[in-house]
Formats: structure tokens, C-alpha cells, sequence
């Protein structure tokens, strides 16, 4: 399952618990299978556009349906986590309201996709210690994509600061 319930936070058509009760469900269903015992895992993607406030809501769930074991043996939180939604915490633009601007200097820009990288991962590993995966991240800078950053430069800059720092967090 990609993204369950991606952006239903802010809408109506599904509800935080309603979620998290299927993730549980499949969970489960995966705890009693053949599948731990053959060194399978579980990757677990939750979105954070499916939840009000993300950081306080899941890692409490994770905890409570996942044994401190399962978390290390089989059990993968999956976040996929992507700047061109950070606003001016993590996007480039050629427009006002992001973190930079895409014709800004690659050594002004560096910094500001470090510190926008590590928030997102330093929280990761703190909320979710056990097993853990971001299997999706893009070059996108920005998500009106005719206003995002395209030189191959910068996304060069973007690819680089990204795998660099997941393989050192890792």
C-alpha cells in the first residue's frame, strides 16, 4: 500500500483511526504469516498528509502495535519524505516563499538542503529507532513544478545532499 489515505488530513473521506486500524489489520496478518520467519520484512509506508499532527499520533501507534522485536527484525517504517512540500523550510523555487531560490548560489543552497535533510531524518530516527526506510524522495524542489528548480546543477546538489545524508543516517 503507497501513501494510505494521502491528504485526507484536510479532507473528509477518511478518518485517522479508520487508517491506522487497516495498517494494524495488515500487520497482523503479516505477524501471522510464514513471512518473519523467513526473514521477510514488512515495509509499513505512512504518509503524514493522512494524519493532523503525524509526530504525535504514529510513533505512539507504531509503538503500540509493534513489539520493540518486530521493530528491529521485520517491521520497516516507511516514510517517503520530499522538500518540494516543506515550504520555505526545504523547497527552491524561482518564486518567493521557499527555503531558496534556484538561481541562488549551489553554496548558499547546500546549507539550507542540509538543514531542511536532517530535520526530516535526525525526527525519523528519534520517533521510529527500530527498522526504518524512506523508499521514496525526489528531485523535485518544488510542488508547482513549472516554478521548481530544473538546471542540472542544483538537482545534481539535490540528489547528492539527499543520498549522502541517508546513507549517513543509515
Amino acid at each position: 500500500m503507497n501513501e494510505p489515505a494521502h491528504l485526507s488530513a484536510w479532507e473528509d473521506w477518511a478518518d485517522e483511526k479508520q487508517v491506522l486500524g487497516w495498517l494494524a489489520t495488515a500487520g497482523d496478518k503479516f505477524r501471522k504469516s510464514t513471512l518473519p520467519a523467513k526473514g521477510v520484512k514488512m515495509y509499513m509506508n505512512v504518509i503524514g498528509t493522512a494524519f493532523k499532527d503525524f509526530d504525535a499520533t504514529i510513533p505512539q501507534w507504531w509503538n503500540s502495535t509493534f513489539s520493540w522485536i518486530e521493530q528491529r527484525e521485520w517491521a520497516v517504517m516507511d516514510i517517503h519524505w520530499y522538500s518540494a512540500w516543506d515550504g520555505e523550510d526545504g523547497s527552491g523555487r524561482l518564486t518567493e516563499g521557499g527555503a531558496y531560490f534556484c538561481d541562488d548560489p549551489i553554496e548558499e543552497i547546500r546549507p539550507k538542503l542540509q538543514k531542511a535533510i536532517s530535520e526530516f531524518t535526525d525526527t525519523f530516527a528519534t520517533n521510529f529507532p527500530g527498522l526504518r526506510s524512506c523508499s521514496e524522495f525526489s528531485l523535485g524542489t518544488y510542488d508547482q513544478a513549472l516554478q521548481a528548480c530544473t538546471d542540472s546543477a542544483n538537482q545534481q546538489l539535490f540528489l547528492n545532499e539527499q543520498v549522502t545524508n541517508e546513507q549517513e543516517r543509515y
